[in-house]
């Protein structure tokens, strides 16, 4: 794998918009210009090849183990709210898959197990779409959205 280089600046070279943005200009806080430990951590970083999960059918499933459990930013988050949404990424025998909680209802429902602890990696992860239901009370009645169920658990030793 090819090694980032890296100098430590001159201070010369630090102009008005470093001081105006707040810019760390002291060099001495950079070390001593070994900077192996943060090109040790490009080992670490893997691709994220997983497919997005899209369901449009009733009755559409997903199930896997969690191979990783996070956060992505929504542009369509309504003003005043949070914009992340839980994201879980599953491994199963068709490949790599990840299930973000965009629709309202999938997301309240991740950020449940996430919540609870059952939804983390090593675990069982299980989504299932049930289609689009009427909204029964309130401002909304009569519109549709879209229903999931989720589950969570840990995974139990096989028999035998």
């Amino acid at each position: 794998m090819a090694k980032a280089t890296s100098t430590v600046p001159d201070p010369a070279d630090l102009d008005e918009a470093d001081a105006l943005f707040g810019a760390n200009t002291d060099v001495d806080d950079l070390g001593d210009g070994d900077f192996s430990d943060a090109d040790d951590l490009l080992d670490e970083v893997e691709e994220d090849d997983a497919e997005g999960w899209n369901p449009t059918e009733r009755g559409e499933q997903i199930s896997g183990v969690i191979v990783k459990v996070g956060q992505t930013r929504s542009d369509f988050a309504p003003p005043g709210t949070d914009p992340m949404v839980p994201t879980v990424t599953i491994q199963n025998s068709e490949g790599k898959w990840r299930v973000i909680g965009f629709a309202s209802v999938l997301r309240k429902e991740m950020e449940a197990i996430i919540d609870n602890g059952s939804c983390k990696v090593g675990n069982l992860f299980a989504a299932k779409y049930w289609g689009e239901k009427p909204i029964k009370k309130g401002p909304f009645a009569g519109k549709n959205y879209k229903h999931y169920s989720v589950i969570a658990k840990a995974r139990t030793a096989k028999k035998g």
